[in-house]
């Protein structure tokens, strides 16, 4: 430090204005050693630096980066293992993770409720092997559902293997320990093995359900009573329920070369109203039909094409025993009186 006395060399003045500065010197070096003895700079920031918590960070990371975002993050007091925060991400993530698996379970519990459905549509056929390992060949025009491997729930069988038929429809049945059964919208059919035929198309907006058997044994009934039940246990016997709750016709034997016909890409159907011939026309082909003239004036037929029907054949076979010509219109065809 520079001493006052070297800054006057007046000896006149110098007396006391020279006892003035040393005065006014030492006035000034008592403030500050009174205000170091008042407030200690090291205590203070040891005693703040110990309430941010920020020693141990200093200790283990030293020296680095001092730009305020570095400084923001240095200064940040550290996330101790078991503080409250931690507990609260901790359950947060569970949540989240069992919220995860309850919609994967509760999707997979909606999808599986909903009935696996196959649809031929008109003018097409095709066939499907059900979980049993049953098959079905499927007719223009129909539609058949049954729950996802015959089951109420994954892994949990159903007490029966149940399908829902609306059209035509011929069942390969493998045996199995539960039955089998066919519901259609006015009868139901129950088998253990065989191979049958369910044809289910409603007749002038009654419903109505047709089965022949193959081989084996069936069991045809309404669906609102047991009552009348017939069972259909030789090659082409046939039964049909006409109109609802209404109970299955006595069994009769039909020539089953008209029932499975469209099998081989073929038609047949014998003693059919002509309306009735162009309904099936319709389904089979995929095409629309209109007859033009009142059905009190057509007669019923017997039509059989083995394989590999075309509509024009038909068309025109049915219009010369019925006196009728047929003509194509944009939608399809129409028969007509000329």
């Amino acid at each position: 430090m520079p001493s006052l006395s070297s800054h006057s060399d007046d000896p006149a003045d110098g007396g006391d204005e020279k006892q003035d500065n040393e005065r006014i010197w030492r006035l000034l070096q008592r403030t500050d050693e009174e205000r170091a003895e008042a407030y200690n700079v090291d205590e203070e920031w040891d005693q703040l630096a110990g309430r941010l918590d920020l020693d141990a960070a200093d200790a283990e990371e030293g020296p680095s980066d001092t730009s305020p975002p570095s400084r923001r993050a240095d200064d940040r007091p550290a996330r101790a293992p078991g503080s409250a925060a931690g507990r609260r991400q901790r359950w947060t993530q569970v949540l989240t993770v069992a919220a995860l698996v309850l919609c994967l379970v509760g999707g997979g519990a909606l999808w599986w409720s909903q009935p696996a459905s196959v649809t031929a549509a008109a003018g097409e056929r095709t066939s499907i092997t059900l979980p049993d390992g049953s098959t079905v060949e499927l007719n223009g025009g129909t539609t058949i559902e049954y729950a996802r491997g015959f089951s109420t729930l994954p892994l949990v069988e159903a007490s029966a293997r149940e399908v829902r038929l609306e059209g035509e429809a011929f069942f390969s049945v493998v045996d199995g320990d539960r039955p089998f059964r066919v519901e259609t919208p006015n009868a139901q059919v129950e088998v253990l093995g065989t191979e049958f035929h369910v044809h289910a198309r409603p007749q002038d907006d009654t419903p109505e359900t047709r089965v022949a058997v193959a081989s084996g044994e069936v069991r045809v009934a309404g669906t609102s009573s047991e009552t009348g039940a017939v069972v259909l246990d030789e090659r082409g016997e046939a039964s049909r329920v006409s109109g609802r709750n209404a109970p299955p016709s006595a069994p009769t034997l039909t020539d089953l070369k008209y029932v499975q016909a469209w099998r081989t890409g073929g038609f047949g159907l014998a003693e059919a109203s002509l309306p009735a011939i162009l309904r099936e026309l319709e389904h089979r082909f995929g095409v629309s039909l209109r007859l033009k003239v009142p059905a009190a004036e057509t007669d019923t037929m017997t039509l059989h094409y083995a394989r590999d029907a075309r509509l024009e054949d038909v068309l025109r076979d049915v219009c010369i025993v019925q006196g009728l010509t047929y003509r194509e219109t944009s939608q399809g065809y129409e028969l007509v009186r000329d």
